[in-house]
């Protein structure tokens, strides 16, 4: 299998809401549309071997409950727009409906956020209970033992706890040990709070790219940068990931049995095909030749020189005559193999 970079998007809460105008819904749960298209690209490119989108539950928690308080303050607004429309001469008193003041809305949403996340195998960034005083601990660091406030923590805002919720979102990707299985992480917030020392945090623990960004067009761009040569020339990069290909490949290096590098040769005493596929190139045609593709492939010849065991990474070139046929004309290499 081709090694292909492995990035994990994790969204934060406002680039979630499901909304209706500018109130949140609460007659459904589901994601808006940041997570939903992005969704979409990664399934319609086939990514989702590379790409994973996860929520925090804490994310979701706070969805929930926005839910929850957005139908609590519309019922109140109702009762206060019946009360000043009755009385009306074509209001009569009563006429107007009132919803059901029994009805549990929270278990309402409950039901319908437990539905959606099952039935959307949602991937989720769990709050550990282990966790929780290490996750304390390092709020406190940022709030308390400080002169001033450390991101993601406001200084400014409506909110009493403006930066709580934040911090502990941040905090519970800090503590989410399968960041290690992704090359980079993309956080997608639309909050100006995580800064740079967040950033550098996250490096520091995780030794992981990463990067914020406020707009999911910008996550679609650094996907297209990334995998844009998988998803141009996908039927090429699927073939040379095949038996046939790398059989192919481990023929033609079996047979070598010296690499040159700087003027001298070294027995070669093992190879890696570390990567099959890691660039596809297309040539334009010439008065000589048509068109033709080139697989890019990433080898590892392993020698010793003075004693000391050495590797050497060659990169080799595959000429396919065309993409239909996919005829392979020769391979060569960026250092000399006899």
């Amino acid at each position: 299998m081709a090694y292909r970079i492995k990035t994990l998007i994790v969204f934060d809460t406002n680039v979630l809401r499901d909304m209706l105008g500018k109130e949140v819904v609460y007659n459904s749960f589901t994601f808006g549309k940041s997570y939903n298209e992005l969704d979409t690209f990664i399934k319609e490119n086939g990514l989702e071997e590379y790409v994973k989108l996860s929520v925090s539950t804490m994310v979701i928690e706070e969805l929930k409950n926005q839910k929850k308080r957005a139908y609590k303050q519309d019922i109140a607004n109702l009762k206060e727009i019946v009360k000043r429309l009755e009385g009306l001469p074509h209001i009569p008193e009563g006429s107007i409906p009132i919803p059901d003041e029994d009805f549990d809305c929270g278990a309402f949403i409950e039901q319908n956020a437990a539905a959606y996340i099952a039935a959307n195998n949602i991937n989720t960034l769990v709050y550990k209970e282990e966790h929780a005083s290490s996750i304390l601990n390092n709020m406190v660091q940022k709030v308390v033992n400080t002169d001033k406030p450390l991101s993601p923590f406001a200084i400014s805002g409506p909110y009493k706890d403006a930066g709580f919720k934040d911090g502990i979102i941040w905090e519970t990707l800090m503590h989410f040990e399968t960041v290690l299985e992704y090359d980079k992480v993309i956080f997608l917030s639309k909050d100006g709070d995580y800064k740079e020392n967040c950033l550098d945090d996250f490096k520091e623990k995780w030794n992981r790219h990463i990067k914020i960004e406020k707009d999911k067009n910008n996550v679609i761009a650094e996907l297209k940068r990334d995998y844009g040569n998988y998803i141009e020339e996908r039927a090429i990069h699927d073939f040379a990931d095949k038996d046939y290909f790398r059989d192919y490949l481990f023929d033609q290096l079996k047979v070598k049995t010296e690499i040159a590098i700087n003027g001298s040769n070294f027995k070669i005493e093992n190879f890696i095909i570390e990567n099959p596929c890691t660039l596809v190139e297309r040539m334009p045609p010439t008065d000589e030749e048509d068109e033709y593709i080139i697989i890019n492939s990433e080898i590892k010849i392993h020698f010793t020189e003075a004693k000391e065991k050495k590797q050497q990474v060659v990169l080799a070139q595959t000429k396919l005559a065309d993409e239909e046929t996919k005829d392979i004309i020769e391979t060569t290499y960026d250092i000399e193999l006899i």
